[in-house]
């Protein structure tokens, strides 16, 4: 696994980064010697916003979490990392096919955000669109942390929207014909 580092506003410590380490050399049993993982610290006001993400073979794990102790939100990212790969460890043994995860190549075309001094536009994140079923992508909504997930379904091969519902359920948004 190869490990990225991103420190705002503050410095990682020698133990503080041997701590890191030992734990995700844990995580190497779950993904290939390709996996990308970052590892985001940064300072906000006097709490510590750690952010764990882990890229390998087109699946995304991410988890968040802030505390004003260092190693106390980089574990609980850890834990909650843990936790999503334990449980959909079986779903996607299950329910997906072999390249379920496999990353596409696509020609997306870079969009100009909207210039409304209105709204101010922070991040513009863009990615290859893959057909899935909707089982797919709830689960790779899951994967990520997110309360949505864009995705092109591959039964109608429209781009569709599924999203968790408040009270714990699943909606999916398609396009009006």
């Amino acid at each position: 696994m190869r490990v990225n580092y991103t420190v705002k506003k503050m410095t990682l410590k020698p133990s503080t980064k041997d701590h890191i380490e030992a734990k995700l050399a844990k995580l190497q049993k779950f993904f290939s010697d390709n996996a990308d993982v970052s590892v985001m610290l940064r300072l906000e006001g006097n709490r510590v916003t750690t952010e764990l993400t882990i890229r390998d073979a087109g699946t995304v794990f991410r988890a968040e979490d802030s505390q004003v102790d260092l190693v106390d939100a980089f574990d609980n990212a850890y834990d909650n990392i843990i936790r999503r790969i334990r449980k959909q460890k079986t779903k996607l043994a299950k329910r997906l096919r072999v390249d379920a995860f496999e990353p596409i190549e696509a020609n997306v075309p870079e969009i100009d955000p909207i210039s409304n001094e209105d709204f101010k536009v922070v991040r513009t994140k863009s990615f290859a669109i893959k057909p899935l079923s909707v089982q797919e992508a709830i689960l790779q909504m899951q994967m990520v942390g997110h309360k949505f997930y864009m995705f092109r379904n591959e039964q109608t091969n429209e781009i569709n929207v599924v999203y968790e519902r408040k009270d714990g359920e699943f909606g999916i948004i398609e396009p009006e014909n």
